[in-house]
């Protein structure tokens, strides 16, 4: 069968360990044990958890590949190898495929990098996270913000065109004019894809903890608001179309697949400790999501007795699909068009599902668009900056 012909599917690998703990991150992660890493152990219970779910999807074409964490860069190269390689044996790995490594910008993985491409690594992602080497380490990260500029450096004379790095705004006592110089330096050593990200404070984060103590005091709205902004502008400025909330691209070839599988519905696996999984039932065609074990010990105990480590699958309900449809539609500045909507709607059309009243009102306001002819529906640039709220209005 040929592969254009095949259903896509995306799979997430989610490699838990970190050799720090960011004060800001809520992601399912954990500290490298005393003893060190068990790489043998982790990448045979990976290999086994990925052999049992990806075989019902063995018709399947995978699209992209995206290891996550925890920081899967600590991996050992071969070990990704391998699982990329039983990846294409069980499905149908699309030539071409993008498949994304996360990493941090340590001088450890700095000197990895030429494996992974090796090891069949397409695209890099590097979490710089900002240039100020204060809000670095108070933030419990490792590396300085030179190192994370000589990272990208590196990571773009091995993966021309297929760089990307996340940078974080609303860092405590930051000013817009202060984010704006920090990032026209990192502009100047972007690829073709920068992410960028406010700063939440995440509850159960020593972030949150610390706010709630007093101890940290960060920019109120106006101010977070005045460097979104400031990102956008900066953005256009220098060629990037900012084609989803966080995200900001030069050309459709530089934005990340893998991440629009998620934005568009499409059915992805995931493997690894909390790794959660969309896709369609070959034997019921119900639309399923489940999630692994978040804590890896326990995972790791349940893939080597069971095979995988999936700690809850539930049906997702008809009514959860559409407004999931049009919730992640919405974060693209593309928008959604009402026959992808059909697609998961059993046939009910976007005018039909929404509140068109409060629909129209943000298009009058500058914020949304609407095509009557065709019911295509998408977020203006302004749109895009307050889509969670009009979100809440327009959606049932």
């Amino acid at each position: 069968m040929a592969t254009a012909s095949r259903t896509p599917l995306s799979l997430y690998v989610h490699w838990p360990y970190c050799s720090f703990l960011c004060k800001f991150c809520a992601f399912s992660k954990a500290r490298i044990p005393a003893q060190g890493v068990e790489h043998d152990r982790i990448t045979s219970a990976l290999l086994r958890e990925l052999r049992t779910s990806l075989l019902p999807h063995k018709d399947k074409v995978i699209t992209s590949i995206y290891f996550g964490g925890g920081t899967p860069s600590l991996a050992r190269p071969q070990h990704i190898g391998q699982i990329i390689e039983e990846a294409g044996k069980i499905a149908h790995l699309a030539p071409g495929a993008e498949i994304t490594l996360e990493s941090n910008p340590t001088s450890a993985e700095i000197e990895k990098m030429r494996d992974f491409k090796l090891a069949g690594i397409t695209r890099y992602s590097i979490g710089v996270q900002t240039l100020n080497d204060k809000s670095l380490e108070k933030m419990g990260r490792l590396h300085t913000g030179a190192q994370g500029l000589a990272a990208v450096d590196r990571a773009r004379s091995l993966f021309p065109g297929h760089v990307n790095f996340d940078m974080i705004f609303g860092f405590e006592g930051q000013t817009a004019a202060q984010w704006q110089r920090e990032l026209e330096v990192a502009l100047d050593h972007a690829d073709r894809h920068i992410s960028i990200y406010q700063l939440t404070v995440e509850p159960g984060t020593p972030l949150y903890r610390d706010r709630n103590a007093k101890r940290l005091v960060l920019p109120g709205g106006d101010s977070q608001a005045s460097m979104y902004e400031v990102a956008a502008e900066l953005c256009r400025g220098r060629g990037f179309r900012h084609y989803e909330v966080s995200n900001y691209a030069v050309g459709l070839e530089a934005e990340s697949a893998h991440n629009k599988s998620y934005w568009r519905c499409q059915q992805w696996v995931g493997v690894g400790p909390s790794a959660h999984s969309r896709f369609v039932d070959p034997c019921s065609g119900r639309r399923i999501s489940s999630v692994r074990i978040p804590d890896t010990r326990r995972w790791l105990q349940r893939c080597e007795e069971a095979g995988h480590g999936t700690a809850k699958s539930t049906v997702i309900e008809d009514a959860d699909t559409k407004q999931e449809v049009v919730v992640f539609g919405l974060r693209m500045l593309d928008g959604l068009a009402n026959a992808r909507f059909r697609e998961f709607s059993r046939g009910q059309s976007l005018s039909e599902f929404l509140r068109m009243d409060q629909v129209k009102e943000y298009v009058g306001q500058g914020y949304l668009t609407w095509d009557e002819s065709t019911e295509h529906l998408a977020p203006t640039e302004r749109g895009l900056e307050v889509i969670d709220s009009i979100l809440l209005d327009i959606v049932p």
